[in-house]
């Protein structure tokens, strides 16, 4: 029963969030996508890095460990997915930005809030400023066909990383005032993100699902196996292992799917990726937290 009970105060809350946002696109209520996003990755993710940064101290070395691993798993997410999109001959830019990159931040950061704290979360928060600085360079040039190093200095956690770095390698911590508005600004990005993941499921425009299942599956299926070989390759134990394995298997990040749109990369079936993807870890989470709790 006590182990029931801790993955229900885990998986719980995160799936209510996610049908509330189900709930309001069913409704046909308004909701503007567009500015959640950018109000959650332009103001309250930087927030939410420096916030939880002052809140936990990290051992350096611990935190160069944690970005290590997170940087092996996404190498090996591309290298793999690479693999498996030349041997059914599908376009690299199309698929390739859809399963090097998890959704380690709408699901990823509120699973291992819940389920490790606040130390739990600035762990995952590595692996997440890692895909997410590799997501917005690297997957959207794929998706473009172009690279662009401005696009790099562009974004906000990319700063926020090196102020929250600064801080623990000083610290230096902010005045009240400050860690207060911050903190508050930076607690918006769990609910948000989840409100706004329930409602873009039912906004995306699904096909060739025959092909997007398999692949959803596929990120699924290698996200778990290339997170317990980097968790075991690094010899992590405790709180830092079950974060690389709870990241790594996270479904295809809704991203994916703006850059497939914006780009015009088969956005019908990248869509139909995040779906089933994210449809199939509702189901697995709750023993892949078994596996790792």
């Amino acid at each position: 029963m006590e182990i029931i009970s801790q993955l229900s105060g885990i998986v719980v809350p995160v799936f209510i969030c996610v049908a509330f946002g189900v709930l309001w696109a069913k409704v046909g209520t308004p909701f503007d996508t567009g500015l959640i996003t950018s109000l959650v990755y332009n103001i309250g993710v930087p927030c939410l890095i420096v916030a939880t940064f002052q809140k936990v101290t990290l051992d350096p070395d611990a935190m160069a460990e944690i970005a290590l691993a997170s940087l092996a798993c996404y190498v090996s997410f591309t290298l793999l997915a690479y693999l498996l999109i030349r041997a059914l001959r599908l376009e690299t830019a199309s698929y390739l930005p859809a399963l090097m990159f998890p959704l380690t931040g709408s699901m990823g950061l509120p699973v291992s809030y819940f389920a490790f704290g606040d130390p739990g979360l600035a762990l995952a928060i590595v692996y997440f400023a890692i895909g997410t600085i590799g997501s917005f360079t690297i997957g959207s040039a794929i998706a473009e066909g172009k690279f662009s190093l401005r696009g790099v200095f562009r974004i906000p956690v990319l700063y926020a990383v090196a102020i929250a770095l600064a801080m623990q390698l000083t610290g230096l911590r902010m005045p009240e005032w400050i860690f207060n508005t911050v903190d508050l600004l930076g607690g918006m990005v769990i609910p948000a993100q989840l409100v706004a993941l329930g409602f873009s499921l039912l906004q995306l425009r699904v096909g060739g699902m025959a092909r997007s299942a398999f692949l959803g599956v596929f990120r699924l299926a290698m996200g778990v196996a290339v997170g317990f070989f980097i968790a075991d390759l690094f010899d992590l134990t405790g709180a830092a292992r079950a974060i690389v394995i709870i990241q790594s298997a996270m479904p295809v990040a809704v991203s994916s799917y703006l850059f497939a749109e914006k780009f015009n990369r088969q956005p019908a079936e990248v869509a139909g990726m995040v779906v089933v993807s994210t449809a199939v870890s509702f189901i697995t989470l709750p023993f892949l937290l078994l596996l790792v709790l």
